[in-house]
């Protein structure tokens, strides 16, 4: 089709190289919510929210018409047939993912990272073309609404922490000089980000500026203990004392790697495609989020952590896990074990903003159960995922994959009973094993349950617990 969409500065449209006129900035707003989640559906009800903020005493009389409207606009300034369609109960934008620049400047990073390493020159260079992708200050400049909003804070953060790894890169590969100057600009805008300094510390030590740096680390020192009554992080406190016992070279930082996981179950019995599922939803590209549900016992909290298991390769930065607690605790929770430090009185959107940074330019796995409110605590930066149980569906945005979890098959809650019990036992009574699995609801916790008490009791049948569950023994 020759389409091309640009969200990293103004919201830009192209046909076969003509800028394509894309009208109102509500009509703008819109068509950035459907370039986000390109080829997929996106319902109304989203884009009313994304347009106008969930408080629907400031919606419009009839915002699902406008929101109409606004489509029928931009279908006709695209000008290709079959590409905005309504279906479902929502609109899908059907150009491929390659179409807009986001996810190529997304792809370059998560490659450079994959790749810091093993090959710091081929990572900086994309890292450099990545960034250049970008034109002005800020992604979606001049759309309002509340999604455009949020994904600016998003995009901003990520590339915040893709300009702190490139800085990072250059410094391993010795083009201190060039970097002393950018990075003194940088610590100046955000003073109380201790990476940055940490690395503008390290430029001008590398470049013989030793008082300089020294100088610079005591008045990040007092301003922290000002602000926040806090003292620098050990890897900035690591680096100045390196730097005044004139130790070189000084070794890149270590971030922390968490693994947070509970022990993964050993006798998961029934689940074999819903796992193949998840775990083809989890490794896909982007930042894939997948939702499990289904009724209590069911076992969703004993799948999330057995998928998590499955896919830990493919999250080399770590994991992070949490069965419930207030979101600003957890976020600060997590946040530190991603080695930052959080101030005590820092407020939700900080923390939040802060954690997208920790994350950014990581591959880090989330398992989140039991939390009424997901949202805050998804990742939502490319090389992260997240899996979410017990949520209501209302509660986890659009995008995400979601699995419903059952009871068991009667086969499969045999072999569970029979794996936890005995085989023997659960053999010699199927009549007694149907109905205490009747009982159970076929649900792997409830049976799981039963099982282990059958298996502290080993003079007790079968029988005799299905007669103590229904008061007949």
């Amino acid at each position: 089709m020759g389409l091309e969409f640009r969200v990293l500065g103004p919201l830009r449209a192209r046909h076969d190289g003509r800028e394509i006129d894309l009208g109102r900035p509500q009509q703008r707003a819109v068509l950035a919510a459907l370039l986000f989640a390109p080829g997929q559906l996106v319902p109304t009800d989203r884009l009313v929210e994304g347009l106008w903020g969930e408080d629907d005493t400031r919606w419009p009389k009839d915002p699902a018409g406008q929101i109409g409207t606004h489509v029928h606009r931009l279908r006709r300034a695209l000008g290709v047939s079959g590409l905005l369609v309504a279906a479902a109960g929502g609109y899908r934008l059907a150009v491929p993912r390659e179409a807009v620049d986001l996810f190529r400047y997304e792809g370059a990073v998560t490659e450079a990272v994959a790749l810091r390493h093993q090959d710091p020159v081929r990572a900086r260079e994309l890292l450099v073309a990545a960034l250049a992708a970008w034109e002005g200050g800020r992604a979606l400049d001049g759309v309002p609404g509340g999604f455009a909003e949020r994904a600016r804070e998003r995009l901003a953060a990520g590339r915040f922490a893709a300009v702190k790894a490139l800085f990072d890169l250059e410094l391993g590969l010795g083009r201190h000089a060039g970097t002393v100057e950018p990075l003194a600009e940088l610590a100046a805008a955000h003073p109380q980000d201790e990476e940055v300094h940490r690395l503008h510390l390290l430029a001008l030590h590398r470049c013989g500026r030793t008082t300089e740096a020294l100088a610079a680390y005591e008045a990040l020192r007092e301003r922290l203990d000002g602000e926040l009554g806090l003292e620098p992080a050990p890897a900035v406190v690591e680096l100045a004392d390196r730097i005044r016992r004139g130790e070189a070279p000084v070794p890149p930082r270590r971030l922390p790697r968490p693994c947070q996981l509970p022990p993964d179950i050993p006798d998961l019995v029934g689940r074999a495609a819903l796992v193949r599922e998840a775990e083809r939803a989890l490794r896909a590209d982007g930042a894939p989020v997948l939702g499990l549900s289904g009724p209590a016992g069911s076992g969703t909290s004993a799948l999330a952590v057995h998928v998590a298991h499955v896919v830990q390769d493919a999250f080399p930065d770590g994991q992070l896990y949490t069965a419930g607690g207030e979101t600003g605790t957890v976020l600060a929770g997590f946040l530190r074990a991603l080695g930052e430090r959080p101030a005590p009185s820092a407020g939700l959107d900080d923390l939040s903003a802060r954690y997208r940074t920790a994350l950014a330019g990581r591959r880090v796995l989330v398992v989140l159960d039991g939390l009424p409110e997901p949202a805050p605590l998804l990742p939502a930066v490319p090389g992260c995922a997240a899996v979410v149980a017990g949520a209501e569906p209302g509660a986890l945005p659009g995008g995400v994959v979601r699995l419903a979890v059952g009871p068991l098959e009667p086969h499969d809650a045999h072999e569970l009973l029979a794996r936890i019990a005995g085989a023997d036992r659960i053999r010699q009574e199927p009549e007694a094993v149907a109905e205490l699995a009747a009982l159970c609801g076929n649900l792997p916790v409830l049976l799981r349950a039963a099982a282990e008490r059958l298996a502290a009791r080993p003079r007790w049948s079968v029988a005799d617990l299905v007669g103590w569950f229904t008061g007949r023994g």
